[in-house]
């Protein structure tokens, strides 16, 4: 037993004597970083932990240290190698001396770091998310949905000033074919501790307006690789595989593809490469409407030259008939005049009078005929031009049906019929019974806004 007691100091002095004597001069130390943070004198303050595998309980924590000097060549050698920067919830190994301070206690100087070690904890955890996604049904949820054919509505998730967003929208609403589009931002943050957060805020937000949209775009353009780390989480993996509508990513990076990448419906390498891709679909589109219109062009000319050729061959056929018809009656009338004289000079006259009757009679009837046959001639043509007008006439009528819905079917022409949205705190009002007394509503219209107060 000790004879007199010690001070709290001593007592640390000699703790830290028996460290310093028994401890190796440096330790190779791998465990996760839990808290990260930086002075103004560009010191690093992290406090690691080791955590248990099954339970996730709290196994060992300690405090540690790298100097500024010491923390600008490993975050510079540990970002290059890795493409990420230290962050909390990353595990790492480092190599370490044990200090031991008699107002501070035990702590760690980290002196080195191995990046390889991380790279190997990302790639596993990467995996176990698809895994874990893979095992709950969910991965392929989004890419087997439905894409519209025509992708009008379109919500976007992106921060508000973001170049990548700025980008998508003048490529979409400038676009050479002068389509229209309706964009709607819901703000989120692209990268840091806020991103998962706020990207399924944002996907929630997009759900409550149920079918106001036919696509939700997720983009953010250009940043570094280290930025991209966000885009590996399980939540928001999970909230894109399980939307409702198609998602389409355009997340600005060459090289890795990340999990919201390969669960989303569509992968595209740039903000911009989303917007033609969009275009694209209207201009596909448009050309098979453009080739339709024409085909029912062409099949009608081929149509209305095939019946007037025929109209034309059936009037030629009558004529004939006709001139054959009187050349056979004119026969038959000069044998029966002949036999006429021959048989009774002296009625030759009376004879002569009814067969010139019998001409008129024979030349009228083959007149009418001749006239009726053109006059149905005539009547067929103009039903068949009357056939091919009526069925130019209802394609037309169909496209300026589906441009009229569209329209009619758009938000704004909605409110313009006199329709108006009530929200309490940013939510829609569906059901009046749960208002109360004193709270504040607003009311959008067509033109304007009003805020009211319920009073009963």
């Amino acid at each position: 037993m000790q004879s007199e007691p010690l001070s709290l100091y001593e007592l640390n002095q000699q703790i830290k004597g028996i460290i310093r004597n028994a401890a190796e001069p440096v330790y190779w130390v791998f465990a996760e970083i839990s808290e990260l943070k930086m002075n103004a004198s560009g010191h690093c303050y992290l406090e690691l932990v080791e955590k248990d595998e099954d339970t996730d309980s709290l196994k060992a924590r300690s405090r540690a240290t790298i100097w500024s000097s010491t923390y600008r060549m490993i975050r510079a050698y540990f970002e290059s190698t890795t493409g990420i920067r230290l962050s909390p919830g990353m595990k790492v190994l480092v190599k370490v001396t044990i200090d031991f301070h008699e107002i501070y206690g035990l702590s760690l100087n980290i002196t080195d770091i191995e990046p390889s070690y991380t790279i190997g904890e990302i790639a596993r955890k990467k995996q176990e998310i698809i895994n874990r996604l893979t095992e709950e049904g969910v991965i392929d949820m989004n890419r087997q949905l439905d894409f519209p054919k025509l992708p009008k509505k379109i919500a976007v998730i992106s921060s508000e000033t973001a170049a990548g967003f700025g980008d998508f929208k003048d490529q979409l609403l400038n676009n050479e074919y002068d389509f229209r589009f309706h964009l709607k931002l819901f703000p989120a943050y692209m990268q840091g501790e806020d991103t998962e957060s706020s990207i399924i805020h944002a996907l929630e937000s997009i759900n409550r307006y149920g079918d106001l949209f036919d696509v939700v775009v997720i983009i953010r353009g250009g940043g570094s690789q280290a930025d991209l780390s966000c885009f590996d989480n399980y939540r928001i993996a999970l909230h894109v595989a399980q939307f409702p509508l198609p998602v389409l990513t355009g997340i600005g990076h060459e090289k890795d593809e990340t999990i919201v990448d390969m669960i989303a419906y569509r992968q595209l390498k740039t903000p911009t490469a989303v917007a033609e891709y969009i275009i694209s679909c209207f201009a596909d589109e448009n050309e098979n409407i453009n080739e339709l219109v024409n085909r029912i062009l062409q099949l009608t000319r081929q149509k209305i030259k095939e019946e007037s050729d025929h109209i034309s061959e059936m009037g030629f056929r009558c004529s004939v008939n006709a001139r054959q018809l009187l050349v056979r009656q004119n026969a038959g009338l000069l044998q029966e005049r002949h036999n006429l004289a021959f048989l009774c000079r002296n009625s030759i006259s009376e004879r002569y009078l009814k067969v010139s009757n019998a001409m008129k009679d024979i030349r009228f009837s083959a007149w009418k005929k001749f006239q009726r046959d053109m006059h149905k001639t005539d009547a067929m043509k103009q039903l068949l031009l009357g056939i091919s007008r009526t069925a130019t006439g209802q394609l037309q009528h169909k496209l300026n049906v589906l441009e009229n819905r569209n329209r009619y079917l758009s938000p704004v022409e909605i409110l313009k019929r006199g329709y108006s949205i009530t929200r309490q705190n940013g939510k829609i009002v569906r059901d009046g019974t749960l208002l109360h007394e004193g709270e504040i509503l607003d009311t959008f219209f067509y033109k304007g806004r009003r805020s009211s107060r319920v009073v009963d």
